[in-house]
């Protein structure tokens, strides 16, 4: 017994010691709550996915650029704020007192890492098109990009985590990882247009279509660990989730209204 009263171990040095860490989130199979949740939003999700400025570029028609000038340049705001939604998450996590508490602050801190170079990448996308950055940072945002702000940045922070979760990295980063796949390469055909279309002007594009597909699948995992099942609070984050995905098609919508 040491002085304190405390117990007091050492660890032998006959092997070497493996470092602590919590474990990744991996996928598990989803409760009931949960299949629900995503059968109930699935109109939502389709149409948050497949607005007709993504689908007829990923067809190949190549709406003008002028539309992706215009959502690009609003949708500016929500870029450089994701890593503050997410900064408003981390702020409710803990470490040891529940089930998966220290994964799920570890994944918010390495997706922070990834979203640290995230608003310059798009920022090089948009100049790629044609839009300098002064220009961008004086964009008035729409009522309609103004109100997916809002929801996003009070729901993670006021919201319970797996709100906030299910709000922004489970809607938001699920549908962007879905459209994105599927325009990134037809989107090349924007050289014709005077698009500059290089390794920097992809940069946002290509990443968001390579990993995107995981984020929203763990996002699902801190759902599962962070909500209690028996309580209201499933509801609340499929309203948190679903007013995300309705918010974020009014968004575009209104950007490409002539």
């Amino acid at each position: 017994m040491s002085p304190t009263g405390l117990e007091v171990s050492f660890p032998t040095f006959e092997s070497p010691v493996r470092r602590y860490g919590p474990p990744p989130l991996k996928p598990s199979p989803h409760p009931r709550w949960l299949e629900a949740m995503l059968e109930s939003v699935r109109h939502e999700w389709n149409a948050a996915c497949w607005p007709p400025l993504f689908r007829d570029t990923a067809d190949g028609r190549r709406p003008p650029l002028g539309y992706w000038r215009r959502v690009l340049s609003q949708f500016f705001l929500i870029v450089e704020s994701f890593p503050k939604y997410m900064g408003l998450s981390l702020a409710k996590t803990t470490y040891g007192r529940t089930e998966g508490d220290a994964s799920i602050r570890r994944w918010l801190l390495q997706n922070l890492g990834v979203e640290a170079k995230h608003a310059e990448w798009f920022i090089d996308w948009v100049r790629a098109i044609g839009v300098e950055p002064d220009t961008l940072f004086s964009v008035r945002p729409l009522p309609e990009i103004q109100a997916l702000h809002a929801h996003l940045r009070d729901t993670c922070a006021r919201g319970t985590l797996a709100e906030g979760i299910a709000a922004s990295n489970w809607a938001i980063e699920g549908i962007t990882g879905v459209w994105t796949k599927e325009v990134v390469d037809p989107f090349r055909a924007y050289a014709a247009d005077g698009a500059r279309i290089d390794a920097s002007a992809m940069m946002w594009l290509k990443a968001h279509a390579r990993y995107d597909d995981l984020h929203p699948v763990e996002a699902l995992e801190i759902l599962k660990l962070s909500v209690d099942a028996e309580g209201t609070e499933p509801a609340r984050v499929v309203a948190a989730a679903r007013k995300s995905l309705r918010l974020y098609s009014a968004a575009i919508r209104a950007c490409c209204s002539d």
